[in-house]
């Protein structure tokens, strides 16, 4: 067996590990508000969704999980004489969405709305949601209805936390609304506004709505008579703007600022990994498993490659070692005569001349284009011609060739 087998089969065992600690250990329960009615936890909507056909006997009601507003118009004959419901922390519309849903109720229907924050349906009402300040979690508060028949001589009692919203008017508009449920500070916490033909129900308090809520006796009134607000009509329950999206629907960030700088107010998306368990432990074994990576594949697993000299050059080696050969056997004259064919390829490949026949032409043509002095260059083929009329030259005559060619190329270069 490998080492790496050995690493791979202890890795298992420990994800095997990991996995069957998730199945059997007693689930959490979690307390994230989503007010769905698919959800029974607590702050989940299945009660209430499956009390409405008890509220509402003999009326329609719809579970719309797609933009219910969108894909109607005006000439829509499912949309008259409805009622819209929709409950969440955020209510948060695109500027499309708030003109159907302003234009939906303007035709004589009912939008009920509860959530800590209006967005921009509450720009356009003038109106807005603070939140009580000066009281600690785990105190409690009141709501009551100001409408006669509905008015409990005992108040609904609520967490501070859970009914801490409620409504003011920001810029004191001419846009009239009725305050039809107040907390025990007398603050509005449900409200009706009048638009066009149709009437708009707030409500700042969704946990009112959730099961949590619903299944104890004192408080499931609460949402039951908030409810009898709404006509005996076709009811459209909207589960599409429930989904909260990222970084736009975060929990009212308009809070005072005691509530804000609380931890439990960090609505990060790292913060809502760490809080789900599975995704949490994803999050926990994918740096475990970069780890163990770095730890077993950091060594070399390659042979170490051999290091190959760079090959040499040995033309200039070569060149001196005939080179001295001839200076050696004092063949003066073939020294010479490699140097006058090296002279005139050189400038046949810079100057593009035909050395075939030198003469005055071509010094002439030579002197213009390398801008030597014609004399000169008069001198040196001279010297070159005598070479083709003598058997043979001294060392002294050699070197002085040597030494006019050298120039040549010294001046041809600079």
């Amino acid at each position: 067996m490998t080492q790496k087998t050995k690493y791979l089969i202890v890795l298992g065992i420990t994800l095997l590990g990991f996995i069957l600690i998730e199945i059997y250990k007693p689930k959490p329960v979690i307390w994230t508000p989503t007010y769905s009615n698919q959800d029974d936890i607590p702050f989940g909507g299945e009660v209430l969704y499956k009390i409405l056909p008890e509220l509402f006997p003999s009326q329609q009601i719809h579970d719309e999980k797609f933009p219910v507003l969108a894909r109607h118009t005006e000439q829509s004959v499912d949309l008259q004489h409805t009622s819209y419901i929709n409950i969440c922390n955020t209510f948060t519309l695109d500027s499309i969405s708030l003109i159907k849903l302003l234009r939906f109720v303007s035709m004589g229907n009912t939008a009920f709305i509860s959530a800590e924050d209006f967005g921009s349906l509450g720009d356009t009402l003038h109106l807005s949601t603070d939140y009580i300040s000066f009281l600690k979690k785990g105190t409690a508060t009141s709501l009551n209805f100001t409408h006669p028949e509905l008015r409990q001589k005992k108040p609904f009692v609520f967490r501070m936390e859970d009914a801490e919203a409620f409504f003011v008017d920001t810029t004191k508009s001419t846009i009239p609304w009725t305050v039809l449920a107040y907390n025990h500070l007398k603050k509005p916490i449900f409200i009706k506004v009048k638009w066009g033909n149709g009437t708009l129900l707030l409500n700042s308090t969704p946990s009112a709505f959730s099961n949590y809520y619903l299944i104890k006796p004192q408080n499931c009134y609460f949402a039951i008579n908030a409810l009898r607000y709404l006509p005996q009509q076709t009811i459209y329950w909207d589960e599409y703007y429930q989904a909260p999206s990222i970084g736009s629907r975060f929990r009212v960030m308009n809070k005072s600022i005691r509530k804000a700088s609380e931890a439990s107010y960090d609505e990060s998306p790292f913060r809502f990994i760490i809080s789900q368990p599975a995704l949490r432990w994803a999050y926990y074994l994918t740096l475990l498993g970069l780890v163990l990576f770095m730890v077993f594949e950091a060594k070399r697993r390659q042979r170490i490659i051999p290091i190959i000299d760079i090959p040499q050059n040995t033309s200039v080696i070569f060149v001196k070692t005939i080179g001295q050969l001839y200076f050696n056997k004092k063949e003066h004259l073939t020294i010479a005569k490699k140097k006058v064919t090296h002279l005139l390829h050189f400038i046949r490949d810079h100057f593009y001349l035909n050395t075939y026949q030198i003469d005055e032409d071509f010094l002439t043509e030579l002197s213009n284009k390398s801008g030597l002095e014609l004399g000169k260059l008069q001198a040196l083929f001279h010297t070159i011609q005598h070479l083709n009329t003598v058997n043979s030259i001294s060392e002294k005559d050699l070197i002085e060739l040597n030494k006019s060619i050298e120039e040549f190329y010294q001046m041809v270069k600079s």
